[in-house]
Formats: C-alpha cells, structure tokens, sequence
C-alpha cells in the first residue's frame, strides 16, 4: 500500500520529518485512508492549543469540520450506491433511483466526480421515508447543499422536542418536520 503525498507549498525540513514519520507509521500499520484519516482527527484534537492563537485555532475548526462531514454521511447505514438503494427499495433499475433523484423525491451527495451516494436512511419499511419528498423540497427551494440536508434530517432540534427531522419522519410527523424545514432552510437565505 504505497502512498505519495504531494504538496502545494514547501513544508518547513521539520514537519517534513513528522509527515514521512507518520506516513510509515500509517502505512506500517496498514491503515486505510478513512482510518488514518480519523485517526489524524483524534490526534489533533488532543493537541494544545494556544487560545491566543488564531491560526492554530482555525485550523483545528477547519480539521474538525472535515470529520464532521464524514460522520453524517456515515449516520444511519451511511451513503448507498444507486444500485444498492434501488436494491434497498426494492426497484430493479438504477434508473428508477435517477429520477427518483431529479425529481426531487430523493437526494444525493458525490462520492467523487462520477459517482453519488445516496443516504441509506431515506428508505424506511422497504419504501420511501413518509414526508421525505416535502421537506425536501422545503430545503431544496432555499439552495442548502447535499451537506446541510443531511446535517439537517440527523441532527436534533431543540424546536422539535429534541428529536431528530428523521425521527419525526418516521413516527408519521411530516407536517411538524416540513414546517420546520420550510423555517430552518429560509433561514440565511
């Protein structure tokens, strides 16, 4: 499992060292990517910071915001290929999973530029999740990103109850959850 890192910009000799010491070490270890990945997340997160360092303290937000993304895509069975969820769901073509997807009854996040995922929890009792299509189109009007979907259907809501958008949906809450989108997605827009 040979690696080559690049970089855009010349690191200092020093953290140079650190990043061939950690390369072999990750690759001693046989780690994938994702892994080595969280396992740089914990280290930087145990890593002092001093507060009066603005540079240090925004790059431990920007580091934490990339786990964050991760971590919603894997909630909840994570990200689907169109083939699995149209297995999912019980459909025998992909297709049906486009256009399930361009007319707004679902929605996906690129996995990479040829490739998307599918949130597995948008699948609920062999079928669609009841009231998926409305709050989508609650937060889709508004322009919010595949990121802040997600981040939305998963995360609790103090407005809710504490419950979770997903939650909601599947105890047969639409209409709380679609007034609610139809509040949060207007929200910065």
């Amino acid at each position: 499992m040979a690696r080559t890192l690049t970089f855009d910009g010349k690191l200092p000799a020093r953290q140079m060292k650190v990043v061939n010491a950690l390369t072999a070490v990750i690759e001693a270890a046989e780690l994938a990517t994702q892994d080595a990945l969280h396992l740089l997340l914990v280290t930087g997160e145990k890593l002092p910071v001093d507060q009066k360092d603005q540079n240090a303290a925004f790059e431990r937000v920007r580091l934490r915001s990339l786990g964050v993304v991760e971590e919603v895509r894997d909630m909840e069975g994570g990200g689907l290929s169109d083939a699995e969820f149209a297995a999912r769901l019980g459909v025998s073509a992909r297709e049906t999973v486009r256009n399930y997807r361009e007319k707004g009854r679902i929605f996906a996040w690129e996995k990479d530029a040829r490739n998307l995922r599918y949130p597995a929890w948008q699948i609920h009792d062999g079928g669609l999740l009841p009231g998926l299509t409305e709050v989508l189109a609650a937060l889709t009007k508004h322009g919010r990103s595949a990121f802040a979907i997600a981040n939305y259907f998963l995360s609790e809501s103090e407005e809710l109850g504490g419950k979770r958008p997903l939650d909601l949906l599947r105890a047969k809450r639409a209409e709380e959850v679609k007034a609610h989108a139809e509040r949060y997605g207007s929200i910065g827009a």
